[in-house]
């Protein structure tokens, strides 16, 4: 062994001589890891680290009373579930460390080197150095003469200092009320000390002091903080006397005030207090609470309330609690008032996930935050907010979370997630906003949320491929914001602007813009914010300075050319987000001029070539649905061009190169019985792709079929082909000199210009769909109304219907049945060769599973009642030259 590594393994072994104590109260025999490398087995010694690991863990287990027997388990186990009590995330990384090594070493054909044996030992000593600092009783144990209330302060203040890179130096227990500590640290060349007096009252501490003269307090060392920390200091006399006894160098504070000495909160919450003051009285909010079903994954309410009142009554707990509601509802009013309200918790922060550039990790964003509210130690804000908010007496508000996601995608929140997961781990409470359509129309999203049964397996591959520990994504309370008429946003500017009730929002807001610059004589600016802000909108860009501002919509919208915020024409509708930077009062105004931008000609254009995709949101394509576009046809032709596609947590811009004409009607009974009769004898055909697997027939899978005689009876002439596969799909339509359209070009086709829901508009209509609810008579909204309601005497009922029963649903081309009665086959695969898209749902589908964006996969062999079909013929140069 080198000199080097000698020389490591006799300071380790000086360190962890300062843990007998701990090492004898657990029976650690802390040599054993170091014999193992001296004798040059660095394996055993990280084998031995683990075991020793496990035991520290076991005893934090029994401790804080854990569910369970942790004498069964492993150690990822014990990590797991000791991770919310651990406040420290030094001592986090370092379990992980050593996790990491240990399952490294259990290998076989891993090379443990003794560098790795040296890294195990010195993480766990980083564990050992926390609960000896902290004098923490989870390993320690209590002492015998120490209050029990108050050894829990001494652990959290001698936490706090340990956090803020102090080493404790001295710890004095002067009676069962009062101790003394002193912190120490390196500040480059010299010490910095910090002491503190802890007691309940002070006559207890006045009585400790007169007992020894004040001997223990007479030390002369440098830079020194004095503190007396009191649980209350209205005692002014006796508070006068312990000055007298100690001198003017002392600060006496209560010790719920004490963390106002390192960083004070209502700066950081300023700015906050002022956004949340009420003009007006408090109009109480309807809300539920919901809870995934163990089994199906499925929400159920549990309770509504005054949404206020749940959540105060959630944020003193210690769970974590994701808002949801649409836009206007409330969600930022409530969650900034929770932030200000101090019967909520002693400490509160709350950070604008909206306001958060992408590109920035949230610990760069909060310690930003942080920093000016910091009374020293700036650097180290971060450290100071993730302490807090571990030791389970803080309250963290992340707002507008789904506009913090770098893309709006189950990947992106998996991202956004482990960006936050120490946050979210912890033991406070953590309550988040989020606008519900994140949840309501991606199964995927809902399933994050919960880590019940419901959650797939191939979530859970997606997990781990996304660099995440499925176990580390946390439970989540979720409080759904009711749905009246009027959202409390539409009303308050639905009366301050003078409007009729029962305005859209699109037209309140645009009412709102319209007023604003024409009080201010400027009504010809509005021309130019679909392209200033819109524009910016798609390229995720929410904040803005108010010399960009000046740029792009010139001097008038400045009065007296003054770049201040009050100066600026658009102040009604903007709020200060930085220094001398704004951002809308409220998103959807940016998302509504999102929408204008991109309805504007040829803009939809520009915007698919925004590097890395344009950002757009649910409110962005609802907004534009609901503005004036294109013209309807009834030519069946979908146009080359742009369109907005995919479902609301994935919405894209994507390019149709080329024009194509769409069969009116899926292909029908009638038609496919023509191709019948051309197959070769084996059922092949001249037609058949190039990679068709042997044995395969284009013959309807009759066995499948709910009436053995629809392809032979008339009757089912204008009934949609089914049970027939890909390959049989794709033969037929080269039979008639076409092809099976991709799934890009199927949603185009079906959701028009304009990104509608579904190819008649947003709205759903009952009459219009062949789908589970018109078998029901009523929505089918969860799994287990479609369990109890359709799968029963509905189910043996539901079958496809004619394809031209529905005239009313039709897209703006003319097609007809795009969604509903039968999914269709597209000739797009992804990963699997053997799958292919299929888009639509069917009559077995609840209405909010066949919107235009629906999409499944199914495997080309497969034949199935409820899949069918419909092709595309390429439009010719000259026929699009003509049209």
């Amino acid at each position: 062994m080198s000199t080097v590594v000698d020389e490591r393994l006799r300071r380790l072994r000086g360190e962890l001589d300062d843990h007998a104590r701990i090492a004898d109260r657990l029976g650690l025999d802390l040599e054993r890891p170091l014999r193992s490398l001296d004798d040059g087995y660095p394996e055993n010694a990280v084998a031995l680290v683990g075991k020793l690991t496990e035991k520290l863990l076991k005893e934090l287990w029994r401790h804080h009373n854990i569910e369970g027997d942790p004498s069964t388990k492993a150690l990822n186990d014990l990590v797991k579930r000791c991770r919310p009590h651990i406040r420290s995330s030094t001592v986090m990384d370092a379990l992980d460390d050593i996790r990491r090594l240990r399952n490294r070493s259990t290998h076989d054909g891993y090379d443990i080197s003794d560098e790795d044996g040296l890294l195990a030992v010195r993480r766990l000593v980083d564990v050992l150095v926390w609960f000896t600092n902290t004098g923490s009783p989870a390993l320690l144990g209590g002492e015998p003469d120490l209050a029990p209330e108050v050894a829990r302060r001494c652990e959290f203040l001698a936490g706090l200092y340990v956090t803020l890179g102090y080493r404790q130096a001295k710890r004095f227990v002067l009676s069962p009320d009062t101790v003394y500590q002193l912190f120490c640290r390196e500040s480059g060349m010299r010490l910095e000390y910090v002491e503190l007096m802890l007691s309940r009252d002070a006559d207890d501490l006045s009585t400790v002091l007169a007992s020894s003269d004040g001997e223990l307090l007479r030390t002369r060392l440098p830079k020194l903080t004095r503190f007396v920390v009191l649980e209350d200091d209205n005692d002014s006399a006796a508070s006068g006397a312990l000055h007298q006894m100690l001198g003017l160098d002392f600060r006496i504070v209560r010790y719920d005030g004490f963390v106002d000495t390192l960083v004070n909160l209502e700066t950081h919450l300023g700015a906050v207090s002022s956004m949340a003051a009420p003009a007006e009285p408090r109009v109480a909010i309807t809300a539920a609470v919901l809870s995934n079903d163990p089994h199906t994954g499925e929400p159920r309410r549990t309770e509504s309330a005054d949404a206020a009142e749940l959540l105060t009554r959630l944020g003193r707990g210690s769970a974590n609690v994701l808002v949801t509601g649409r836009p206007g509802s409330g969600k930022s009013t409530l969650l900034r008032s929770l932030a200000v309200n101090p019967d909520t918790r002693r400490f509160r922060f709350y950070f604008d996930l909206g306001l958060k550039p992408k590109d920035e990790p949230f610990s760069e964003y909060a310690a930003r935050l942080l920093a000016p509210s910091m009374a020293s130690d700036r650097s180290r804000a971060y450290d100071l907010f993730l302490y807090l908010i571990r030791s389970g007496t803080a309250l963290c508000v992340l707002d507008a979370v789904d506009e913090g996601v770098d893309e709006a995608s189950p990947a992106g929140f998996l991202r956004l997630f482990v960006d936050l997961a120490a946050v979210l781990s912890a033991e406070s409470a953590v309550v988040m906003s989020s606008r519900v359509s994140f949840l309501a129309d991606s199964p995927q999203v809902r399933q994050l949320l919960d880590s019940g049964a419901g959650r797939s397996e191939q979530l859970v591959e997606q997990m781990y491929a996304n660099g995440v520990d499925p176990a580390r994504v946390p439970h989540f309370h979720l409080v759904r914001l009711a749905e009246p008429d009027a959202t409390p946003l539409e009303k308050r500017l639905t009366a301050s602007l003078g409007l009729s009730p029962g305005r859209s929002l699109a037209d309140i807001l645009g009412t709102h813009i319209t007023r604003t610059l024409a009080d201010r004589g400027q009504a010809g600016i509005e021309q130019r914010l679909p392209d200033c802000f819109g524009h910016a909108f798609l390229t995720d860009q929410t904040v803005f300075s108010l010399l960009d501002l000046h740029r792009a919509l010139g001097t008038g919208a400045f009065t007296d050319g003054r770049l201040e915020l009050d100066a600026c024409v658009l102040s009604p509708l903007l709020r200060p987000a930085g220094p001398d930077q704004v951002a809308f009062v409220h998103t959807a105004y940016q998302e509504l001029l999102a929408a204008r931008y991109l309805a504007e000609a040829g803009n939809q254009d520009v915007a698919v070539d925004v590097p890395g995709g344009a950002f757009l949101t649910e409110q962005v394509r609802a907004f534009l649905a609901g503005l004036p576009s294109t013209p309807a046809t009834d030519d069946c032709v979908l146009p080359a061009g742009t369109y907005l596609v995919g479902p609301a947590e994935r919405l894209l811009l994507r390019r149709v190169p080329r024009s194509v004409r769409f069969d009116r009607h899926a292909v029908t009974v009638q038609r496919y019985r023509r191709f019948l009769q051309v197959l070769n004898d084996d059922g092949t055909s001249s037609w058949d792709h190039p990679d068709q697997p042997a044995n395969v027939s284009h013959h309807p899978w009759t066995d499948r079929l709910r009436e053995s005689d629809y392809y032979a009876d008339t009757r089912y002439d204008s009934y949609p082909a089914v049970c027939v596969n890909w390959w049989s799909a794709y033969a037929f339509a080269g039979f008639e000199g076409k092809r099976l359209p991709t799934s890009l070009e199927w949603e185009a086709a079906a959701r028009g210009t304009n990104g509608r829901l579904f190819p008649w508009g947003d709205e759903p209509r009952d009459g219009l769909i062949n789908c589970a609810d018109s078998w029901v008579g009523r929505p089918v909204v969860t799994y287990q109304a479609w369990y109890e309601d359709f799968a029963g005497d509905a189910v043996r009922r539901a079958w496809v219907t004619p394809s031209d029963e529905r005239p009313g649903n039709r897209s703006p081309f003319g097609i007809g049945d795009m969604v509903g009665n039968c999914w269709e086959w597209t000739s797009t695969s992804l990963g699997d060769p053997g799958e292919a898209v299929i888009c639509g749902g069917s009559y077995d589908n609840p209405m909010r599973a066949v919107q235009a964006s629906s999409k499944g996969l199914y495997r080309k062999r497969g034949g199935s009642n409820a899949v069918g079909f419909r092709c595309v013929e390429e439009i010719t140069d000259t026929e699009e030259t003509v049209a």
